[in-house]
């Protein structure tokens, strides 16, 4: 039976359940491991070599380019574990007739979660207060308040509404933007939708959750930064690409932002000269939102499911982010 290679950076065990899943069903599954490939490092050359027997792939962070695509001919499906899809050459994947799926519902709330924490880090000196316990300092600055503070989501997507529900429960006031709105959703929670340059002039606390695409790219800028509320905190557990770094660091610098909660950036990983590093009220994370453990196992048995079910003749078209090739593709 064909070969799936899972390519993972050493998070998933050898008897993972996507892995069990995959081999109940008859496939000859096993993992390829490679943290510096599967974090998006490695050369192209590399990945490849990892995947020049495999039909289909549970893919992680590792990016599929042009090149890479075009090599790799025996290969059918690229089943992402998790719901972005940015480092999938999505027109190349579509030329060369391979499916392109996502894990569409395994770590929505992980996200909500991180964003959520990253929020409460910020507002109430987590970090900085446990560095100066540690270097025998015994002091620290008074917290923010997050509740009746105003919380604008900008995307009220799966997350975005994850994230909405439990800073409700915090008492915070929920403002968001977002084209296409859970109307009952909205109405349940008491969501005012706002356009996003309301938004910023409203909001104590920013959380970013839209995709990653043309529209989106550097939504976050000078000019976007300047029309948000001074002392405002940014949150961002989407992409670093919606941010423009150099407009954040000088809005943090300037005393205009009040800090910052950061899970993505612009170059991952970030270098030690990153001047993000300088600041006490900004709060880092690798890359990690979406990857609690609850997640991890669920995102890779959604994306086994999805080749098991194409493998089968069955197409999963909510997860299938590249339909066009429904019509020639062939396991």
């Amino acid at each position: 039976m064909s070969i799936v290679v899972v390519s993972t950076d050493g998070s998933l065990s050898k008897s993972a359940a996507c892995l069990d899943l995959l081999r109940d069903a008859g496939f000859d599954a096993h993992r390829v491991e490679n943290r510096e490939v599967s974090l998006g490092g490695g050369t192209e050359g590399q990945l490849i070599d990892m995947l020049k027997d495999a039909v289909a792939v549970i893919a992680w962070g590792e990016k599929y380019t042009a090149q890479v695509l075009s090599s790799l001919p025996n290969l059918r499906v690229v089943a992402r574990a998790g719901v972005g899809f940015d480092r999938v050459d999505l027109e190349m994947a579509t030329a060369h007739n391979k499916v392109v799926t996502i894990a569409l519902t395994a770590n929505y709330e992980a996200v909500a979660e991180h964003a959520l924490c990253l929020i409460l880090a910020v507002a109430k000196s987590v970090v900085s207060g446990d560095r100066a316990i540690r270097t025998g300092r015994w002091r620290g600055v008074p917290g923010l308040p997050v509740r009746d503070k105003t919380l604008g989501i900008i995307g009220l997507g799966r997350i975005g509404r994850a994230l909405a529900a439990r800073a409700t429960a915090l008492r915070m006031n929920i403002i968001a933007t977002e084209k296409f709105p859970d109307e009952s959703f909205v109405k349940k929670h008491d969501i005012a939708l706002l356009e996003l340059n309301e938004l910023f002039a409203r909001s104590d606390f920013i959380s970013i959750h839209c995709p990653l695409n043309d529209e989106t790219r550097g939504i976050i800028n000078a000019q976007t930064l300047a029309a948000m509320k001074p002392g405002v905190v940014l949150v961002n557990t989407a992409r670093g690409g919606l941010v423009v770094e150099a407009d954040l660091v000088d809005a943090i610098r300037s005393g205009h932002l009040g800090g910052a909660g950061l899970d993505v950036f612009e170059h991952e990983p970030i270098n030690s000269d990153n001047p993000l590093l300088e600041f006490g009220n900004v709060v880092l994370s690798p890359h990690i939102a979406g990857n609690d453990a609850l997640a991890m196992e669920q995102m890779g048995i959604e994306a086994a499911q999805s080749i098991i079910d194409l493998s089968r003749g069955s197409w999963p078209e909510p997860v299938v982010v590249n339909p066009k090739v429904k019509a020639t593709w062939k396991w």
